[in-house]
């Protein structure tokens, strides 16, 4: 991984940003176009019936789609930033990245469900290598203290949000313009097409990034390369962890496949069937195709069983982690921090969903008689963040120097009122026809304002809280917490299918302000106990009898990492076992041996390192023996679950 450029001397510092920082800009921009413009239109497309062009999915599925769509993406941040550091490099990631999107946006252009699905996949796999690592090449450019990088990231977050701002405007009048139709009628094309052209622009989008981010790839000089510098050793250690990934994402299609009930239920048909079978999907295999229907909500609720597994093995590895008290209480705090993080991302991403469907189901469209897109609300919360982002500034600014600042768990509890009171905008609309566009407009500007008092300061947070063995995985914890919030989003759309609005606004809006109160009480309570702005300095020594030389911490590090891991997958078998028997059977067949290997794995380094119970390493031992622990718990965990499974389908 590349670093900063060096510090600059004093009064050194060269005028203007690193020619660098345009290139990322517009590569970021037109990477946003596509998927905000993808994520207006995607809800409504899948609502609109078969005959004018969707596919004719209801809330439930459509929800569910939701979900597991925005959630996945930003669990694949992960992957993808891992193999960027480890492997390719930011820069060739985002090449890759950005043109796995492009396929996946020309995939979702083609009139077909099983397109649909694959583009799908693509988007999230391209996003997962694009997203986390433009940004992090955009901190390359500036050496550490270089007085001009917060300017720089705040000129790159304005490309995010004229992308953001300009992809509903196209892409929803692509899709819904009656004049655009009629071109397309005249020019012999079905009208009904006008939603694939609306995603084959998000391609476009896509694909002039790309373009200039190749030509404009100079101005990246020392940024992003690959890693040079690995050891044998830790380069055998990453290709067996990226095995790993790889077979993980092998595996999941394979698991839908295996678990027919919950996958795919495939029968074919003649060719000449195409048409009549677009609305479940196809996939031409020379004379026959493959029709598929595909169980949205088993396969969400699936994968909001496992985001949820590992969450909390995350935390758990965290606390374990850390090597003294201050520490532990920092990763509490952590903890509050995420959950705070889940509650803001599951009511602010409704937006995608409930809000999107509410603008084209229950409101007003039209400006002095003339309609307009529903998905043209999308682009209400960009205008706001570029109108208010430096009123914010200032008063943040202000605040400090008025000594009236409070704690950063705080802050996420005033960005929860605030998106309570944005629901709480809608609820006299709720159930409406016709209503006022001023009730979804005032809803975006709370869930600005909300979004203004948490994003800033979220992963500053949680960088300063995290042990400093374990600093790498503050940006995975933040994707995480994000991921479940999106998760939950997409569910809500999905309750929509048998709640009523306004039961939905009221429940959302009592839960927003009883998590906000809990985030007053933790933020009161670490005030007190642990100082937040301090949890960042003074770390005691590791140990109290000596300190843990690299061997040892390495190794205490893998068993510990290993087990958890194992045990993780293990525990996560159960709940899906208990609920759906050929499932859980399907996912025990497949992530069984996964657990296994990383248990056994755990004990034969534990074994190797001297880091077993009877020969514990000063300072790791406890930490050592925990992940031995763990890895046995690991074996009758995946047998019981395979027992169980194997009892439940005789």
């Amino acid at each position: 991984m590349a670093s900063p450029a060096p510090a600059p001397a004093p009064g050194t510092v060269p005028p203007g940003h690193p020619r660098g920082l345009s290139t990322l800009f517009f590569t970021e921009m037109w990477e946003r176009f596509s998927f905000y413009g993808m994520r207006a239109i995607f809800v409504p497309f899948m609502g609109l019936a078969v005959a004018e062009g969707g596919l004719g999915f209801d809330k439930g599925q459509s929800g569910s789609m939701l979900a597991l769509y925005m959630s996945a993406v930003y669990m694949m941040s992960l992957p993808g930033g891992w193999i960027a550091d480890k492997f390719l490099g930011q820069k060739r990631a985002v090449m890759l990245g950005g043109l796995i999107i492009m396929i996946g946006h020309i995939l979702l252009a083609l009139p077909a469900l099983a397109s649909f699905y694959a583009g799908l996949g693509c988007l999230v796999i391209g996003t997962g290598f694009l997203k986390p690592n433009v940004s992090s090449m955009v901190g390359q450019l500036y050496a550490k203290g270089d007085p001009r990088r917060d300017g720089g990231f705040s000129i790159f977050y304005m490309g995010i949000n004229i992308g953001a701002f300009a992809a509903p405007i196209i892409c929803g009048f692509l899709a819904r313009s009656e004049w655009f139709k009629g071109v397309l009628a005249d020019a012999g094309i079905n009208p009904h097409y006008s939603w694939h052209i609306a995603f084959g622009a998000a391609a476009v989008g896509m694909a002039v990034g790309l373009t200039q981010f190749w030509f404009g790839r100079a101005n990246l000089a020392g940024v992003g390369d690959a890693p040079s510098n690995q050891t044998p050793t830790e380069r055998s250690r990453n290709q067996k962890i990226l095995a790993g990934i790889g077979a993980a994402l092998v595996a999941f299609p394979a698991l839908l496949i295996a678990a027919h009930h919950a996958g795919f239920r495939m029968t074919s048909a003649p060719l000449g069937k195409l048409m009549s079978l677009a609305e479940r999907g196809t996939i031409e295999l020379s004379d026959k195709v493959i029709a598929m229907s595909i169980d949205q909500e088993r396969i969400s609720n699936v994968f909001g069983v496992l985001l949820l597994s590992i969450f909390c093995s995350t935390f758990y590895f965290l606390y374990r982690k850390a090597e003294n008290d201050k520490q532990r209480k920092g990763v509490l705090a952590m903890i509050a921090l995420a959950i705070g993080c889940v509650a803001f991302f599951a009511l602010f991403e409704q937006a995608a969903g409930v809000m999107n469907s509410f603008a084209d189901e229950r409101t007003n469209t039209s400006i002095a008689g003339r309609e307009f897109p529903a998905e043209w609300f999308q682009s209400v919360n960009s205008v706001f963040i570029m109108l208010l982002s430096a009123a914010f500034a200032a008063f943040f600014t202000w605040v400090v120097a008025k000594n009236l600042a409070f704690n950063d768990i705080k802050k996420f509890g005033v960005a929860l009122i605030f998106m309570g009171l944005a629901f709480v905008v809608m609820l006299p609309a709720a159930g409406g026809k016709d209503v006022s566009p001023w009730f979804l407009v005032g809803f975006y500007f709370f869930s600005t304002v909300a979004e203004l008092f948490l994003s800033p300061v979220g992963l500053s947070s949680m960088s300063k809280l995290a042990p400093p063995s374990a600093a790498g995985l503050v940006m995975g914890v933040w994707f995480l917490s994000t991921s479940n919030g999106d998760w939950l989003a997409g569910k809500a759309h999905a309750l929509t299918e048998t709640m009523s609005e306004g039961t939905l606004f009221s429940v959302v809006i009592v839960g927003a302000f009883v998590v906000a109160a809990l985030m007053f009480a933790l933020g009161s309570y670490f005030t007190r106990k642990v100082p937040l702005e301090s949890l960042h300095q003074g770390h005691e020594a590791i140990g109290g009898d000596g300190t843990i030389g690299p061997v040892a911490a390495s190794q205490a590090t893998q068993v510990t990492g290993n087990g958890i891991a194992g045990f993780a997958t293990a525990a996560a078998l159960w709940p899906v076992v208990l609920t759906d028997e050929r499932l859980g059977l399907a996912i025990t067949i497949i992530l069984g041996p996964s657990a296994l290997l990383l248990a056994f794995k755990g004990m034969r380094e534990c074994k190797g390192g001297g880091a077993l119970p009877e020969a514990r390493v000063a300072g790791s031992g406890g930490t050592a023996v925990g992940g031995y622990r763990f890895s046995l718990i690991t074996f009758p965990l995946v047998a019981g679950a395979l027992l169980v499974a194997i009892i439940k389908n005789l």
